[in-house]
């Protein structure tokens, strides 16, 4: 068993991380901290600009450029929304994934939602006293999350999807902390054109 010292890489600070948190917040200089069995570093996190001067809330999420490309998708009957799931796909996309411990229904909904509206993210200073949601899920996790996704959002078109078989190129990993706000037991992003 190896032992952490639980301090701030960059000011020393003690750290208190939850059992499942992969990246918290420093409370002394709000720098996002990596934890992992291999010790604690500095992690680069970019603040997403907001609708409302002071949002309650920072969400962090994994943002991804990507593309998907669709190896064979089959269904049942006579319909068929390949033409339509081809046309979607065949740009690529940023992705953007819950990296918080939400529930998968918020996370599968809150993933479809950016994908479909593409939300341009301008980074911003760290906001004064801006605490964000610790990070519990890994780049690789967020990729199965990802996949998870993709294939649910299949499953929603208008016909009756058999089989799909696709492959995923994601590029260009960040850690975006973009600014929510908490309504009716869901988050409402508050992000400029979004």
């Amino acid at each position: 068993m190896k032992l952490l010292l639980l301090r701030c890489p960059k000011c020393n600070q003690a750290l208190s991380p939850g059992q499942d948190d992969q990246i918290i917040q420093c409370p002394n200089c709000r720098a996002a901290v990596a934890v992992s069995e291999g010790g604690l570093a500095l992690l680069a996190a970019q603040y997403a600009a907001p609708t409302v001067a002071q949002p309650a809330s920072w969400l962090p999420f994994w943002v991804y450029r990507g593309r998907v490309t669709i190896k064979q998708r089959r269904t049942q009957g006579g319909r068929s929304a390949e033409k339509d799931a081809q046309a979607f796909w065949a740009q690529p996309r940023r992705v953007y994934i819950p990296a918080w411990a939400c529930e998968l229904a918020e996370a599968r909904d809150l993933v479809a939602a950016l994908l479909e509206k593409q939300p341009f993210l301008e980074a911003i200073i760290p906001p004064e006293g801006a605490a964000f949601e610790p990070a519990a899920v890994t780049p690789a996790d967020a990729r199965k999350l990802l996949e998870l996704v993709i294939v649910s959002l299949e499953a929603r078109r208008d016909d009756y999807l058999e089989s799909f078989d696709f492959d995923l190129n994601l590029e260009s990993e960040a850690l975006w902390l973009l600014p929510a706000e908490r309504r009716d037991d869901a988050w409402q992003l508050l992000l400029k054109r979004f």
